[in-house]
């Protein structure tokens, strides 16, 4: 198994294909796996580097998942690229992946190509920080995206309460069906989402820790090209979140994929990959 040492966090990785480099960040709950059907079509054309963060499987990596942030990931992300020797690189990132990736550029936008963001959850767009008058803020403006959050905090609490008492299937009850919504229609994720869900259950505990204060004036900030992609039945925080990336960063695309909802790449495979293709060879450098 490859492995790679960032500044003492040992991270796993797969490689594949040949050409620009495409780095894959994946959310909580998730490992490099999550990513399969994306690399297989993407690494015909490009060289593709999938890796776990920091407490996903394969890694080993012992203690408490609260040193698992935003900030630190960033910097994990940035060893592994130039260990790697990738040099300038294509980012994807999904949810938690997705904050992780669009800090990510804000730090560090001389190493990137373009950047990709699936259902970023960059919650401080919303809710820069969190206090009862910012929240009663959010539910006065806006209160189906404010119910929408909430539901979700309190599903990410209860199911971190579980799996600290031995439940690691809780996410998969509780978490997951509360961020994806509750249509009965959406398309049938890949096998082993769920094994992969259980094996990570303790890495949801990262998304409680404290986020970097990322707004809007930031993101306008952001300088590489940059797509943003959510599904079409998005819960309404998530919806929001990338309609606001993707009204907020200058030179951002946007794609909706439809039937689908925060999984949007694992709920349609093939037509996300041919999405993000599309956006890849617009961008290439060459």
């Amino acid at each position: 198994m490859p492995n790679f040492d960032a500044n003492g966090v040992g991270l796993f990785y797969e490689e594949h294909g040949n050409g620009e480099p495409v780095v894959f960040v994946h959310g909580t709950l998730c490992d490099h796996t999550v990513w399969k059907l994306q690399t297989d079509a993407i690494s015909l054309e490009f060289r593709t580097i999938a890796y776990s963060r920091r407490y996903a499987y394969p890694n080993t990596r012992q203690g408490d998942v609260m040193d698992s942030t935003v900030q630190n990931n960033a910097e994990d992300l940035h060893a592994l690229v130039n260990g790697l020797g990738a040099g300038k690189v294509h980012m994807i990132g999904h949810s938690y992946g997705g904050f992780i990736s669009l800090y990510f550029a804000l730090k560090h936008p001389e190493m990137l190509h373009s950047l990709t963001l699936a259902n970023a959850a960059v919650a401080t767009l919303l809710v820069s920080r969190p206090s009862p008058s910012a929240l009663l803020s959010l539910l006065l403006r806006s209160p189906g995206v404010a119910m929408s959050a909430r539901r979700l905090v309190n599903a990410t609490a209860a199911s971190v309460r579980a799996v600290e008492g031995g439940d690691a299937a809780a996410p998969l009850r509780l978490f997951v069906p509360t961020i994806s919504g509750t249509r009965k229609d959406l398309p049938p994720r890949p096998a082993g989402f769920e094994q992969m869900v259980t094996r990570n259950a303790r890495t949801l505990k990262e998304t409680t820790t404290t986020f970097p204060p990322v707004t809007r004036t930031e993101v306008r900030t952001v300088s590489v090209p940059t797509q943003v992609i959510w599904g079409e039945f998005s819960t309404p925080w998530d919806y929001r979140v990338s309609r606001t990336l993707a009204e907020s960063i200058p030179s951002g695309e946007r794609s909706i994929i439809p039937g689908t909802s925060h999984f949007s790449f694992s709920e349609k495979p093939a037509y996300a990959s041919g999405v993000i293709l599309s956006f890849l060879r617009k961008h290439r450098a060459g």
